[in-house]
């Protein structure tokens, strides 16, 4: 009895251990968007048989209700189905003001908003409503694709891009000087900035040599008369009438 229990013991300790617990079946995620299938893994990794990766999503395209299997990596697979797509999409009426857009959409019990991002649904950006969804604009043009929900089904989607709002009006700097010391010439400057702001260009005699975040610059000191100009650019590209300085040896 004694040398059966050094003999399970040295198994022990040589690291023989107990068949780990298998994975469990796949947990997933299914859209059906018009023609288009989406799957998504809720647990582990899996593969689709017959679908494309595609931005964390398995997609594949059919005009036919479908089964297709899911395999879980290291563990087993199960067999999901689909039903046919809807053809039709909602009908969809726009109210726009200076800074919304209200979404009116009838023809099905619930309604799913995705933002569209280079032509594709942006699927984790997603809303849901019934009947109505105000969109508040920003100062980008935004498009969108609103489908019509039935069970786990979404119809063909309608797009519509909602136009940018106003952009305030550029400010200046104020307040712009300049030191020199030790052979270099920091210029410096105040600025409150907006929600649109982005940076400071600098120039040099009317020719861009740098940018900044901050409230100063750092140049080599001219040797002649130079004039230097202080641009705010705004995240739309645009850029401020600026403020000049002139430097003198």
């Amino acid at each position: 009895m004694l040398y059966l229990l050094l003999f399970f013991l040295a198994l022990s300790s040589c690291g023989i251990k107990a068949n780990p617990k298998p994975l469990p079946e796949p947990s997933v995620e299914i859209r059906r968007i018009g023609e288009r299938l989406y799957v998504r893994s809720l647990q582990g990794d899996v593969q689709v048989e017959g679908f494309e990766k595609l931005d964390g999503w398995f997609v594949k395209e059919s005009r036919h209700a479908l089964c297709f299997q899911v395999k879980r990596i290291g563990g087993k697979s199960a067999k999901f189905c689909a039903g046919k797509p809807i053809e039709s999409k909602p009908t969809v009426k726009l109210k726009e003001d200076a800074q919304s857009v209200l979404v009116i959409a009838s023809g099905f019990p619930s309604y799913r908003l995705y933002a569209l991002s280079e032509g594709r649904l942006n699927l984790p950006q997603v809303a849901q409503f019934k009947e109505e969804y105000r969109i508040n604009k920003d100062y980008f043009e935004r498009c969108y694709a609103l489908t019509g929900r039935v069970d786990i089904r979404e119809s063909e989607p309608y797009t519509f891009c909602v136009r940018a709002k106003e952009a305030p009006p550029l400010k200046d700097v104020e307040r712009l000087g300049y030191q020199v010391v030790e052979g270099k010439i920091y210029l410096f400057w105040s600025y409150t900035p907006d929600e649109l702001f982005k940076e400071f260009v600098i120039y040099r005699n009317g020719k861009q040599v740098g940018s900044t975040s901050s409230y100063i610059y750092e140049d080599t000191l001219p040797e002649k008369e130079t004039t230097y100009t202080v641009k705010v650019r705004n995240k739309l590209g645009l850029e401020s009438g600026g403020v000049s300085i002139t430097y003198s040896p």
